[in-house]
């Protein structure tokens, strides 16, 4: 499975790591540079260095060739956008997470 993950939050970083010791193929779209860096000798896979909720991003990160888009940034606004600019370019299946409770 290909499996791309908006935000390097920790929930992403444990979930792709995980998912990674399984064999599959991970993406993580992350803004902040730092971030990438820090995780580029950690996990053994690729990185886009951007906003995941812009569409030229997510185009990058191959929607038809994707099993699941996941939007698990720390903040449920950029999820949500996100998830709908996703759905919108192709991704078949798109999990969000969302903490606010209303």
């Amino acid at each position: 499975m290909r499996l791309v993950f908006v935000g390097a939050s920790e929930h992403a970083v444990r979930t792709a790591r995980i998912l990674l010791d399984r064999g599959h193929d991970v993406v993580i779209i992350e803004a902040d540079r730092a971030a990438i860096d820090a995780l580029t000798g950690k996990l053994d896979c690729g990185f886009l260095h951007g906003d995941g909720s812009k569409p030229a991003i997510l185009r990058e990160a191959d929607p038809k060739h994707t099993d699941v888009l996941f939007c698990l940034t720390n903040n449920d606004k950029d999820n949500i956008i996100a998830s709908l600019v996703g759905r919108s370019l192709g991704f078949q299946r798109v999990v969000t997470s969302i903490e606010d409770p209303e």
